[in-house]
C-alpha cells in the first residue's frame, strides 16, 4: 500500500469512528512517519478529488468526498 492511501485510511478511520479527521502531528505520530510526509499525502488526496480541506485561521477541516 503506497503511502497516500496509508494516509487515507488512517484519517478516513478516525474520522468514521471521532466524526473529524485526526491532526497531522496525530497522524504522523500513529504512523511513525515525518509531518511533511503526512502533509504531502493530505495535498495529494485532495488532487485525487478525495478529501476536501478547508482552511479557517488556526484550524484545517478536512472532510472526506465518499
Amino acid at each position: 500500500m503506497d503511502l497516500t492511501m496509508k494516509v487515507y485510511n488512517y484519517m478516513k478511520s478516525l474520522s468514521d469512528q471521532n466524526g473529524y479527521a485526526p491532526t497531522v502531528r496525530q497522524t504522523a505520530e500513529k504512523l511513525q512517519l515525518k509531518e511533511s510526509e503526512v502533509e504531502r499525502s493530505i495535498q495529494e488526496m485532495q488532487r485525487q478529488g478525495k478529501i476536501v480541506v478547508t482552511e479557517i485561521p488556526a484550524k484545517s477541516i478536512i472532510e472526506f468526498a465518499d
